[in-house]
């Protein structure tokens, strides 16, 4: 009879240690947001007024391992102009706490027709403006998981007032200039 109440004690108290280890912030099943944190989401362009670049996002449907019956952001992105070109996908962290997290993750894949950008770069924004700036590479047309270890950053972000993420494309930096990402099950972990 203990051993069943232990077993019963760990069934129902596991969840809670499991969740602890990571802070959701879009899954985007919803399929609009706002996001799992109660922050919303949208795409940027640095010059709206060239119509040469610019980035969209759309909820997509997505059959994968990471979220079968769920959604992910399709970004349709351009930084193919004459001008100096970047934009990209925010998303608002709502003043998060992610104090106790040593990694971002999200999924990623590029779209499957190889006219996708093989890097790109991830920004982090706290309550007072600073920011920390990630390179992301090796994305393929498979889905895969991005780990970022944040705090290894000279930034000196309050990491107990998080306020956005931010993937950012230009024209420097992406191998392909117009193309699609996907982008699925943003989270902190430890």
């Amino acid at each position: 009879m203990k051993t069943l109440l232990f077993v019963l004690c760990w069934l129902i108290a596991a969840p809670a240690a499991w969740a602890a280890n990571e802070l959701l912030v879009g899954d985007f099943n919803a399929g609009e947001p706002p996001n799992n944190v109660g922050g919303a989401y949208g795409t940027w362009n640095h010059d709206p007024n060239d119509d040469t670049q610019g980035c969209f996002y759309f909820h997509e449907p997505e059959d994968s391992q990471q979220n079968p019956d769920g959604f992910a952001i399709r970004l349709d992105y351009d930084v193919q102009s004459k001008n100096p070109a970047f934009n990209g996908f925010w998303i608002k962290l709502a003043g998060i706490d992610t104090s106790e997290f040593n990694v971002l993750s999200f999924w990623v894949r590029g779209g499957a027709d190889g006219k996708f950008t093989t890097r790109f770069k991830v920004e982090v924004k706290d309550d007072q403006g600073h920011r920390a700036i990630y390179p992301v590479q090796g994305i393929t047309a498979e889905w895969q998981e991005i780990r970022i270890e944040i705090k290894k950053t000279k930034s000196e972000l309050n990491w107990k007032k998080m306020t956005e993420m931010v993937v950012v494309f230009d024209d420097i930096v992406a191998t392909y200039k117009e193309g699609t990402i996907y982008i699925d099950q943003i989270s902190f972990k430890k």
